[in-house]
Parts: C-alpha cells; sequence; structure tokens
C-alpha cells in the first residue's frame, strides 16, 4: 500500500521534470539546423539571377537562432530569431551581429541584408525544398538556393 502511495506521487512529478527538461533543449531548427552556403539569388521583380556560389555568405539555424554571416567579415554579419509554422520561415527580432561592441537590435532595413537575399527588415519565406544537401526558399520576391555545408 506504501509503495503504490508512492509511485502514485512520484511519477507524476518525474513526468514534469523529464518535459520540463526537453521543452527547454528541443530544437526548433529541425531540417534547417546547421550552416547553408547560399549560392544563388532570384528576384521575381527583376527577373535576374546571381550567381554567388563563390561567394562564402552563409546562413546558419541552431536551435531558435539564425546567424547570416559572410565569411570574408567585410559586410555585416546579422541575427535574427526564427520560427517555423508548416511550409513558412518566419524571421523576427534582428540584431546586427557584433559581439565586440555588443549587438545591436535592427529597428530599419539596411542594404546590406540584401547581400543575404533579405529585402525586408522581417521576412517570411516558403521552404520550397529542404533535404540533407540543398534548401530553396522564396519571400514571394526572391528565391534562394543553398547547398549545405
Amino acid at each position: 500500500m506504501f509503495k503504490s502511495n508512492i509511485l502514485v506521487f512520484l511519477l507524476p512529478v518525474l513526468a514534469l521534470l523529464f518535459s520540463s527538461c526537453s521543452l527547454e533543449t528541443d530544437n526548433d531548427a529541425g531540417d534547417l539546423e546547421g550552416m547553408w552556403h547560399l549560392v544563388r539569388i532570384e528576384e521575381s521583380v527583376t527577373n535576374t539571377h546571381i550567381d554567388v556560389s563563390n561567394e562564402v555568405i552563409f546562413w546558419s539555424f541552431q536551435a531558435k537562432l539564425l546567424q547570416m554571416e559572410d565569411k570574408t567579415g567585410q559586410i555585416n554579419s546579422y541575427l535574427y530569431r526564427f520560427r517555423i509554422d508548416n511550409d513558412q520561415l518566419r524571421l523576427s527580432s534582428p540584431y546586427l551581429f557584433d559581439r565586440e561592441n555588443g549587438d545591436h537590435p535592427l529597428t530599419a532595413y539596411e542594404a546590406t541584408l540584401g547581400r543575404y537575399g533579405i529585402k525586408s527588415l522581417t521576412p517570411t519565406f516558403r521552404i520550397e525544398r529542404v533535404d540533407r544537401r540543398k534548401l530553396v526558399i522564396n519571400d514571394g520576391t526572391v528565391r534562394l538556393y543553398f547547398d549545405k555545408f
């Protein structure tokens, strides 16, 4: 009788402990997890195709954060929070990535975001393709092609 009372109390407590731990460590990136090399930008408005495969422009997804970085260090890097709902990738809370002086929240669009294929401050992309090697996203004005790095 005493053992069954302990189990009735202990099992729900253990379940709560394990579920709270998994909520904090869940990785929202899913199939997008990791580093993606931007290789092509297609702009539908101007019908232009820009090959950037020889450049070192990367999007890196980890947990709930996205870092956009030009590995040459010649253009600004950015951080975004992101959320994936169905096949929608929503970017929010943009920051200028500056570890030495502190990251700065962006309140207005910066032209250097265009080098990463970003055409508005907080875009929403439709995920057209994602697998172990390729990613294609589209916000209606621009389609971005990535290779897994």
